[in-house]
């Protein structure tokens, strides 16, 4: 890497980083239409951001369509006034299926890389069986992709630490990114239960401000950010 690339990208970073900050309070601040506006705008540039990391390389190309897809599936999500949740999980999962074939890319291990595709087909099989005999006749094509996007986010986290990255940027911003599903997930449960103020699991989901955005802001910023060791040695796969 050139000196002029490499100073270009610090300060491309640290712009992008003084920005994502200044979102990530300006949606906790913010309330109704304003807060998704401004959530919606830290998505669209995490993926823009990505595009200034560009190389000739599978790493970039994954990451990149990955976070096109999750901007799309956040249109539907964050940016509309009435969400459309089976249009946004779809995409997810599209942004899921890419991370997998990051890592996939990644690992220098064939032995690995075949274990690694039999289990994730073998647990997301599993996983779809398990939905159909839980809800039955409720079963529904928006809880199957949902848990086809879960399984497949979570194995992702795995496969992401056994790459044992340094530092490991990439599989933080998955566990983040699982975090805030798990938010999501938990918030739904007072619809269906009644949870006790006191309750901790009531405090967990009502902190205050908006903890699922607390994780997924980070997460999203991190990703692109997970590229710049790669641009630094050169030690990714070339396409």
């Amino acid at each position: 890497m050139t000196k002029q690339r490499s100073i270009f990208l610090t300060c491309a970073l640290t712009v992008f980083v003084i920005v994502q900050s200044l979102l990530g309070v300006l949606l906790q601040t913010a309330s109704g239409r304003a807060a998704s506006m401004y959530s919606y705008a830290a998505i669209v540039l995490a993926c823009l951001f990505c595009g200034v990391l560009a190389t000739r390389s599978k790493t970039y190309l994954f990451t990149q369509l990955g976070l096109i897809f999750t901007v799309g599936a956040d249109y539907f999500l964050v940016y509309l006034p009435d969400q459309r949740q089976l249009p946004a999980m779809l995409l997810f999962s599209l942004t899921q299926l890419c991370y997998f074939l990051r890592l996939w890319y990644d690992d220098q291990s064939k032995l690995r890389r075949r274990r690694h595709a039999i289990l994730r087909v073998a647990l997301t099989c599993l996983a779809l069986l398990i939905t159909l005999i839980v809800l039955r006749e409720r079963t529904d094509a928006l809880a199957l992709i949902s848990i086809l996007y879960y399984t497949n986010l979570a194995l992702n986290i795995v496969f992401a630490f056994m790459l044992r990255e340094r530092p490991p940027l990439f599989a933080i911003a998955l566990v983040l990114f699982i975090c805030c599903d798990t938010v999501i997930g938990l918030s739904l449960l007072d619809t269906y239960f009644t949870i006790s103020q006191d309750a901790l699991l009531y405090r967990v989901i009502h902190p205050g401000f908006n903890l699922a955005w607390a994780f997924y802001l980070p997460s999203q910023a991190l990703i692109p950010i997970s590229l710049l060791p790669a641009n630094n040695t050169n030690t990714r796969s070339n396409i």
